[in-house]
C-alpha cells in the first residue's frame, strides 16, 4: 500500500473530505489531492502531523510493508456511517437494559429474599447509562455533534422515568419521617372535614400522593426541557 493510498484510507475512515483534512493540516486541498494521487509527497513535518492526527506511526506511513504489531489506525474508530446507522439500535438496547435493571431492582426489593437481584439491577442500570452517555459523547465529539446531542436527549427523555424511580422509596421514607414529627391531631384536620369514607383517601394522598407528585414533576420537567430543540446560533 502506497503513502497516497494510506492517506486516502485514513481520511475516508474518519469521514473527512480533502478540504477538511487540508484545513486541519494547514495546507491547500490541492496539496492533499496530490499526496493521495502520488503526484507529490508531504514534507516531513506534515508526515508527523498526519501520524499524530490519525494516531498511526510515521514508520507505517512511510513504509510499503506494514511492520509487525504496528497500529494502522483503520480499526481504531468506528466509521461515521456505522455510528449513525447503529445509533437507533444502541438507543433501544441501552433503554432495554435500563428497564431490565429496574425490574431486577424491584424484584429483589419486594419479591426475592436475597439482595443479589437488586445489586445486579443497579449495576445494569449504571452500565446502561455509561454506555449510552459514552456513545452519545463519541457521536457528539467525533462524528456528528447534532446527532450526538440528540442521542443523549432521546436517551434521557425515556430513562429519566426509570432512573428517578430508584430514589423514590427513599424520598417517601424521608417524607414519612418528616410528617411523623407533626402531631396526629394536627394532621387529622386535613381530612376530618371530609366525609368519613374519604378519610383513608386523605391519608393516602398525603403520605403517598406527595412523593408520587414530586416524582412526576421532576420527570415531566426533565422530559420537557430535553424535548426543546437547541437554538441554532445565528
Amino acid at each position: 500500500m502506497t503513502l497516497g493510498e494510506k492517506i486516502t484510507g485514513l481520511r475516508k475512515k474518519r469521514g473527512l473530505s480533502q478540504e477538511e483534512l487540508a484545513i486541519t493540516l494547514g495546507v491547500s486541498r490541492q496539496a492533499v489531492s496530490k499526496w493521495e494521487t502520488e503526484e507529490a509527497k508531504p514534507d516531513t513535518d506534515k508526515i508527523v502531523a498526519l501520524a499524530e492526527y490519525f494516531e498511526v506511526t510515521t514508520d507505517w506511513l512511510l513504509r510499503d510493508i506494514e511492520p509487525a504489531g504496528a497500529d494502522t489506525g483503520t480499526d481504531a474508530h468506528m466509521s461515521p456511517a456505522q455510528a449513525k446507522a447503529g445509533a437507533p439500535l444502541l438507543l433501544c438496547l441501552t433503554l432495554g437494559a435500563s428497564a431490565c435493571g429496574l425490574f431486577l431492582l424491584f424484584y429483589g426489593r419486594f419479591v426475592s429474599a436475597s439482595t443479589i437481584p437488586s445489586t445486579v439491577g443497579v449495576i445494569v442500570q449504571i452500565c446502561a447509562i455509561a454506555l449510552a452517555m459514552g456513545f452519545g459523547l463519541y457521536l457528539k465529539n467525533g462524528v456528528d455533534a447534532a446527532q450526538g446531542a440528540g442521542f443523549i436527549r432521546s436517551f434521557w427523555q425515556v430513562d429519566i422515568w426509570m432512573v428517578a424511580l430508584l430514589p423514590l422509596r427513599q424520598v417517601h421514607h424521608a417524607f414519612f419521617q418528616l410528617i411523623s414529627l407533626i402531631p396526629e391531631a394536627t394532621l387529622s384536620r386535613l381530612w376530618t372535614n371530609l366525609p368519613r369514607p374519604f378519610w383513608g383517601l386523605g391519608r393516602a394522598l398525603l403520605f403517598t400522593g406527595v412523593p408520587i407528585a414530586l416524582y412526576l414533576a421532576v420527570c415531566l420537567f426533565v422530559t420537557l426541557v430535553l424535548c426543546r430543540s437547541p437554538r441554532k446560533k445565528g
